[in-house]
């Protein structure tokens, strides 16, 4: 059983300049909250926007933040291929809110020799937990120390993106118009609600987050998003008999009355799920936050009409306005309008292939900025970084996806401002 090495990684650091930066992002506590009504959610999502304004001014550019926190800027093509078609790339600030992203604490495992991984606090990283560890023997991979998430999701986009950028300001690479967008609050379905397609002018667009190595996101998820309040009736429990209304005896029944065979540790391929993610409250008032996902949008739809109807059921038993629901749409399956216009996907595909690394397409149990961003009109699928067991304590990153991911797009700028899909140009 390996361990993960500080002292190791620092080393690593001195000559590898894009882990160096992924490194540097980790610091940022970027966490979503859910509970918020700010814009980002979060302090820590306006903290690393700073430091990437900095960061991109010093190379000359003029990035903007917008009034929520997305952070945008214009990278003007190589002279003489000014009129080539208009790409995007985006990656998300913030962090999953299922695990702290506060003061995370890297390092290093080298040559991963396939036996597990031992983190600091003695939390396990075996391959019934990640069997994808399983194709990365001899790789470095970078581990926490057990008690927060890495941050990968999407810190690894951000770093491939910004390493990207700096080889295009210095023309390394050769280009078309680029928009490179920072997105926030996408782990809570809010990101592409501050998005303006007409400020991102592109003619289509591509997400760095997350997933595997070799990677390529064409669809996902429909997903909608449940906030389920309970209104019980406190009364004296010496007098409570026939009185008493418990809004926690109501919130048991509703999730005991979800089907258990179609939740997330019980679902996989194709299936869709109901998940309950978060409960709060007391006798007097009880909210449970849930998601409802499916492939299908029709499927999707008798989930809801589902959780509609066990709300009603709620209240038949335990008086009306005893319960309701707030649901929010939070994104939608990109494939059918990826099949519609194809042209970004056989430009990712001719990538993979010029980067010489190995394709899987795939309908994602998830979603991206670009689920919504495709079905608004901007073609949108998304690349892997590479990130292992994101949202987690068991969070890795092997350090060889994160260059493969970076090297997948580079291929793809360049195809691009060639205008053609074969990856032998």
């Amino acid at each position: 059983m390996q361990k993960g090495d500080v002292k190791a990684l620092e080393s690593k650091l001195a000559d590898d300049k894009l882990l160096k930066l992924f490194i540097d992002l980790v610091a940022f506590d970027t966490r979503a909250d859910f509970t918020s009504n700010d814009k980002p959610s979060s302090i820590g999502q306006l903290r690393l926007g700073a430091y990437l304004l900095n960061h991109l001014a010093r190379l000359k550019l003029k990035p903007v933040q917008t009034k929520e926190g997305v952070i945008i800027t214009k990278i003007p093509a190589t002279v003489g291929y000014e009129l080539k078609e208009k790409l995007c790339l985006l990656a998300h600030l913030d962090t999953a809110p299922d695990a702290s992203g506060n003061n995370v604490k890297p390092a290093l495992v080298t040559k991963y020799l396939g036996e597990g991984i031992e983190l600091a606090n003695g939390s396990i990283i075996d391959h019934e937990i990640s069997p994808e560890l399983a194709s990365h023997l001899g790789d470095d991979i970078v581990v926490t120390d057990g008690t927060t998430l890495l941050g990968g999701d999407d810190k690894a986009g951000i770093a491939v993106l910004m390493h990207l950028i700096e080889s295009l300001v210095d023309d390394r690479i050769t280009h078309g118009p680029i928009t490179v967008v920072f997105s926030v609050d996408e782990e809570i379905g809010r990101s592409t609600k501050y998005l303006d397609l007409e400020v991102l002018d592109s003619d289509f667009a591509v997400t760095i987050d997350g997933c595997e190595r070799g990677e390529l996101d064409v669809a996902t998820f429909n997903a909608e998003g449940a906030k389920i309040i309970f209104k019980g009736k406190v009364v004296h429990t010496a007098v409570a008999y026939g009185k008493l209304k418990n809004a926690l005896k109501m919130m048991a029944d509703f999730i005991k009355a979800l089907p258990h065979e179609e939740s997330p540790e019980t679902t996989k391929d194709e299936q869709g799920f109901y998940h309950v993610h978060d409960a709060m409250g007391n006798v007097e008032q009880a909210e449970l936050m849930m998601i409802l996902r499916d492939f299908d949008k029709q499927r999707l739809e008798q989930r809801h009409n589902f959780v509609t109807d066990l709300v009603q059921r709620i209240n038949d038993q335990y008086g009306e306005g005893s319960c309701e629901a707030l649901f929010v749409k939070q994104y939608e399956n990109m494939e059918d309008v990826l099949k519609k216009y194809p042209r970004i996907v056989e430009y990712c595909r001719a990538a993979f292939a010029r980067a010489n690394v190995p394709l899987t397409e795939k309908r994602v149990r998830g979603g991206t900025d670009g689920a919504n961003l495709s079905c608004r009109g901007l073609p949108c699928p998304n690349i892997f970084t590479g990130a292992l067991n994101c949202h987690g304590i068991y969070e890795c990153l092997p350090v060889k996806s994160l260059h493969d991911s970076f090297e997948v797009t580079k291929a793809l700028v360049e195809l691009v401002a060639l205008g053609d899909t074969n990856s032998n140009n």
